[in-house]
């Protein structure tokens, strides 16, 4: 073979190389940080060797990660989370009131955000909520008693769910409302009672505990009052302000008071 065959011979192979380097390094480029298709983008981003370069990042508009975090929501689940951080920090069950409730009655007051959410949440928890829906109202109102309630009864307690209500011939009238109940030892006695007497602005001796708005319903003691939600009672019916004091309103001497 010749010299000058042998020159064009190593520049045929030399353009040969050359051409695959181009094309290995299309191939790289594509590999990383310049895909192809959505799905690269997809894969791109999940892998540290394959994420958009910085000069990738300024032709987007701004640096990679740099997004305004989406606002939370003011709803019944961040009142339910507050309402178990409240019961968390007493060191409280998390069944000791129902939280399904406290939040109706906490989106009842429209919370601006999640702050203002927090603070009815934990006034509430202490008994200063707005009270439950009232359900006086026509015919197409009307609200059938719990199955485990008498037609015979003016008032009804879940002592397991935590809520109670008022009733008429067997229709809601108010509530449920949420409640606390009597604690390991003093646990608030079940069945049939009936209403004794009203104390506006009574006071527990034996505990030292005041009980607003009390109407008590056995010989024992116990008595629907007003009191906290974040702590559980010596047997009575610890209830919010404004549903205690309507209890107090509604109820009369005499009146059926079932407990289940």
């Amino acid at each position: 073979m010749s010299t000058r065959s042998s020159a064009r011979t190593g520049r045929t192979h030399l353009a040969a190389l050359a051409a695959a380097a181009l094309v290995g390094a299309t191939a790289a480029g594509t590999a990383y940080g310049v895909p192809a298709s959505a799905e690269d983008d997809t894969a791109a981003a999940g892998d540290p060797l394959t994420a958009p370069t910085a000069g990738a990042a300024e032709a987007t508009g701004g640096p990679i990660g740099d997004e305004t975090p989406a606002p939370v929501a003011v709803d019944a689940q961040l009142i339910r989370s507050v309402a178990r951080q409240v019961l968390a920090e007493q060191e409280r069950p998390q069944h000791l009131t129902d939280v399904d409730l406290i939040a109706r009655d906490v989106l009842a007051m429209n919370p601006a955000d999640p702050a203002e959410a927090d603070r009815l949440t934990r006034e509430t928890m202490l008994g200063f909520g707005p009270g439950g829906p009232v359900l006086d109202g026509p015919e197409g109102d009307v609200v059938p008693a719990p199955p485990q309630c008498p037609p015979t009864a003016r008032a009804c307690i879940d002592v397991d769910g935590k809520r109670a209500w008022l009733l008429d011939a067997g229709r809601v009238t108010y509530g449920p409302v949420p409640v606390t109940t009597g604690k390991d030892g003093y646990e608030t006695v079940r069945g049939t009672h009936r209403v004794l007497r009203h104390v506006r602005d009574d006071h527990s001796i034996p505990f030292d505990s005041p009980m607003p708005f009390s109407t008590y319903f056995t010989t024992s003691g116990i008595a629907f009052h007003q009191g906290r939600l974040d702590e559980p009672s010596h047997g009575c019916i610890h209830l919010g302000h404004h549903a205690a004091a309507h209890f107090f309103e509604q109820l009369r001497v005499g009146d059926e008071v079932f407990a289940f």
